[in-house]
């Protein structure tokens, strides 16, 4: 979900408080805030075995296919933590030399979600009748919320299914702050 938003504060000239101009209006009136809000859920993901242990016999790493381990419990997630987003013990490997995929279905794991808020804030000043600055400041992931990349879904890394590093795309990694000047004449 993302929700978008512009509201702008009701002080200063031409709004409904601090209408008469001067000093007050100069600093407190106009401002603007906008938001950009996204919300969403993590991506799907499939529980795999790297194909180096191969142990099924069915020749992975010539087929350019991915090996699936057999699923043994439906409790994917039971004792989530960050060390551990996925449950090892939902999974095993195929037994040697079973000439076969595991049962695991493809995107089976769901992985971590993406909340991040986005805010900024913006007033235009009028110097002259045809100059006018705009100052504007925006920062992302403003309440610095960590949203993790998705883990490991190698049941056979030391690594699988924890959560190692923060994501970086669509504003979700740490939070950023900017702020400019432009003059309109």
């Amino acid at each position: 979900m993302l929700l978008t938003g512009v509201y702008q504060l009701p002080f200063g000239r031409g709004r409904s408080y601090m209408t008469s101009g001067g000093l007050k209006d100069a600093v407190l009136g106009g401002w603007d805030l906008t938001t950009v809000t996204l919300l969403e859920t993590g991506p799907w993901l499939t529980p795999s075995i790297s194909s180096s242990t191969d142990q099924s016999n069915t020749n992975v790493v010539n087929r350019g296919a991915v090996l699936r381990p057999d699923v043994v419990s439906n409790h994917f997630y039971t004792g989530q933590s960050r060390a551990q987003y996925f449950n090892l013990a939902a999974f095993s490997p195929t037994p040697v030399g079973a000439g076969r995929f595991g049962n695991a279905g493809v995107g089976i794991l769901q992985g971590p979600g993406t909340a991040t808020v986005s805010l900024g804030v913006a007033k235009q000043f009028h110097i002259t009748e045809r100059l006018h600055a705009r100052f504007e400041s925006t920062f992302t992931n403003v309440l610095n919320h960590t949203n993790f990349a998705p883990p490991v879904t190698a049941i056979d890394s030391s690594t699988f299914g924890a959560l190692i590093g923060p994501q970086t795309a669509e504003n979700a990694g740490n939070r950023t702050g900017q702020a400019a000047l432009r003059l309109d004449f």
